[in-house]
């Protein structure tokens, strides 16, 4: 495992530190969230086509715990955004964010990637 990757897309050694040093079940941690995350992104863009903007701000917010679980920052920060625009019910903000959340998404698989090796 590589130490280096202590960044806002994904603080390796924050998570590291959370598991008290357990870097087995930090990769089953990360094996997981990648499984998933997926789904729930999913979820938030049906959620927006179908402009139920209590549902995406729900799915946003699921989004948000499991990108802070695994020290994904800037994943966490974006689902945050996502959650006040929808509150704000501001669809334009919420379809941008969505599309910012999507790109930042496989950003963080190629960084857990590396770093899960």
């Amino acid at each position: 495992m590589s130490s280096e990757f202590t960044d806002s897309i994904f603080d390796w050694k924050g998570l590291i530190h959370r598991l008290m040093g357990d870097e087995d079940l930090a990769k089953e941690i990360i094996d997981d969230f990648l499984n998933q995350i997926p789904d729930n992104l999913l979820a938030v863009k049906k959620a927006m086509n179908n402009k139920d903007l209590f549902l995406v701000q729900r799915e946003a917010h699921v989004i948000k715990g499991a990108a802070g679980n695994v020290g994904a920052l800037t994943l966490q920060e974006i689902a945050e955004q996502i959650e006040i625009a929808s509150e704000a019910k501001d669809l334009v903000k919420v379809e941008s964010l969505i599309e910012k959340l999507d790109t930042q998404l496989e950003i963080l698989k190629n960084r857990m990637t590396q770093t899960n090796g």
